[in-house]
């Protein structure tokens, strides 16, 4: 069964693969985002497109969704950060390129099958509490986006995203911002400063870090 937020996921998925399978050697201890390399951001996309395949496997203890795709990022970002980004630095120390391009291709692959089979409405346990699938999927639509993004600009490469993937994440991030971004700004530039890796002068941003 398809949906859009799972169109979304295998369209942006499918474009991090074409960047993925460019890369050189040397890329991969590349400076990736903040003290990650590329190959820890990588690392940090496996994750992100894995989850929804390993969360299926979590029995969820409710009938009704506790949180949607906008609650879901209402949460201490800054406290959280340095988890994050150590359990990235652990999941790519020492594994080769080839083996994290693998997980990814798998890991996505694995997510999509297991989220047409199940439909949009089905619950799933997350680690901010039960959603319905469809809503958590428009999160891991934002990571890919997002860190899509990081990984062009790491590599010194033109944006590469897909328009219906930046659509949804840009209605997402709107959703968190309250209201529609500025008209000066495009899509890809709105999700830059929405998520602070761009500085505009406007103190409603960065809506998430």
């Amino acid at each position: 069964m398809q949906y859009p937020e799972l169109e979304a996921f295998e369209e942006e998925a499918r474009a991090v693969e074409d960047t993925l399978a460019g890369m050189s050697e040397d890329a991969w201890e590349r400076p990736g985002l903040g003290e990650w390399s590329v190959a820890e951001l990588v690392a940090h996309l496996v994750r992100a497109v894995t989850r929804v395949d390993a969360y299926l496997d979590v029995e969820v203890d409710a009938a009704q969704p506790v949180v949607d795709r906008v609650g879901y990022w209402r949460f201490d970002l800054v406290a959280e950060a340095p988890a994050i980004a150590a359990r990235a630095r652990e999941e790519a120390d020492g594994v080769e390129p080839g083996v994290l391009v693998q997980r990814f291709t798998e890991g996505w692959q694995a997510s999509a099958t297991r989220a047409g089979a199940l439909g949009p409405d089905h619950l799933l346990a997350t680690l901010r509490g039960p959603m319905r699938l469809d809503e958590y999927l428009a999160t891991r639509v934002l990571e890919l986006v997002v860190h899509h993004l990081d990984l062009r600009a790491a590599l010194d490469q033109p944006p590469a995203g897909t328009p219906r993937a930046e659509r949804l994440t840009m209605q997402l991030l709107e959703s968190l911002l309250g209201g529609p971004r500025p008209r000066n700004f495009g899509r890809q530039r709105f999700v830059r400063a929405a998520t602070g890796r761009l500085a505009v002068d406007d103190p409603r941003f960065p809506v998430l870090r």
